[in-house]
């Protein structure tokens, strides 16, 4: 039964990856960030374009992706640093069941919001990602200013310094 799991698990992965091939990549930086609209896991309705005038890290993930999880206890920190001062950190899973989520999180809690993707109308129709784990760094016009695929260092110096000028305003990467 396990094989039969992680089988259809790698099909759908091999056709969200195949139909993104073919998509238009509509997240270059200096671009909109294309707005959304999801629950997180309280059931709270989060939409991008409502935090307008804040920095906003989105970071997409799953339960089964260890650089995903890798990367949590780093955006934990940044989001215990800098919420007061403007960031946003949204954690998109794109897990297709909520108790897994739910599950995993009870293990592995963080601070910031965990958004549900479950159909991944966002990670698939919006964002177009074709790897991860998958993070945008939006400006507070809600501008596209960094977009990274694999496991990132958030809490490098580089990265802590382009958080702060973003703080401060300044919106280039």
């Amino acid at each position: 039964m396990r094989a039969v799991g992680i089988r259809n698990l790698l099909l759908t992965l091999l056709v969200i990856f195949s139909i993104s091939l073919f998509l238009p990549n509509f997240t270059a930086a200096n671009e909109k960030a294309p707005d959304f609209s999801l629950p997180s896991m309280e059931g709270t309705m989060y939409r991008l374009s409502d935090l307008y005038g804040k920095v906003v890290i989105i970071n997409f993930w799953a339960t089964w992706c260890v650089p995903c999880l890798e990367e949590m206890p780093a955006l934990d920190i940044l989001n215990n640093r800098y919420k007061d001062k403007g960031l946003v950190i949204l954690g998109i899973s794109i897990d297709r069941k909520k108790e897994t989520v739910e599950e995993f999180l009870s293990k592995n809690p963080v601070s910031y919001p965990i958004l549900l993707d479950q159909k991944g109308e966002v990670f698939v129709n919006k964002y177009t990602v074709t790897g991860l784990p998958a993070t945008y760094l939006i400006d507070r016009e809600g501008h596209i200013v960094e977009q990274y695929i694999g496991k990132k260092d958030f809490t490098s110096q580089e990265f802590t310094d382009l958080i702060e000028r973003l703080l401060k305003g300044g919106n280039e990467g």
